[in-house]
């Protein structure tokens, strides 16, 4: 079982951030884990979909939503079962963003749950961070590390045999 806990502080209104993660079709947007999405069946506060992993994993999930609260996503079928649960709480003119998963991993990824793990608490840590900029109307940038000469390496390679 791979449990993740991730949480972050958002200075925009909840119903800004509820906006934000309640459009449940622009997943991928975020979770970049996530590739494809085909909704099998819409109700009032539910969604049955199927979506697709690193393109290669089917799986199926049950979203519910309980508005500018919670979204529960009940994975039914594929290479993750469990649960995720993104959980709003207001604080003061901010929002406290969280998201529990708990999931069990069948396939072979399930040989490497160390490695399955750290990968879905980055998915986690990423996605909030890019759902934060996205809230609070800020670029993504991504980070770049200084550009160096062709000499400069070649001369850095010579002093680290």
């Amino acid at each position: 079982m791979v449990e993740i806990k991730v949480k972050i502080q958002i200075d925009a209104p909840i119903e800004k951030v509820w906006n934000i993660i309640s459009q449940v079709d622009n997943d991928s947007e975020f979770w970049n884990i996530t590739k494809l999405l085909k909704n099998i069946s819409k109700k009032e506060n539910e969604i049955v979909r199927e979506i697709m992993l690193d393109k290669i994993d089917k799986c199926s999930q049950t979203v519910t939503f309980l508005p500018k609260e919670a979204i529960h996503v009940q994975w039914t079928k594929g290479a993750i079962t469990g649960t995720k649960d993104m959980s709003l709480t207001i604080l003061g003119s901010s929002t406290l963003l969280e998201v529990k998963m708990n999931y069990a991993i069948s396939g072979p990824s399930r040989f490497f749950p160390g490695k399955i793990t750290e990968k879905l608490q980055i998915e986690a840590e990423y996605a909030l961070d890019l759902i934060k900029e996205k809230a609070e109307g800020k670029m993504h940038v991504i980070p770049m590390e200084p550009r160096k000469f062709w000499a400069e390496m070649i001369e850095h390679g010579n002093k680290n045999p």
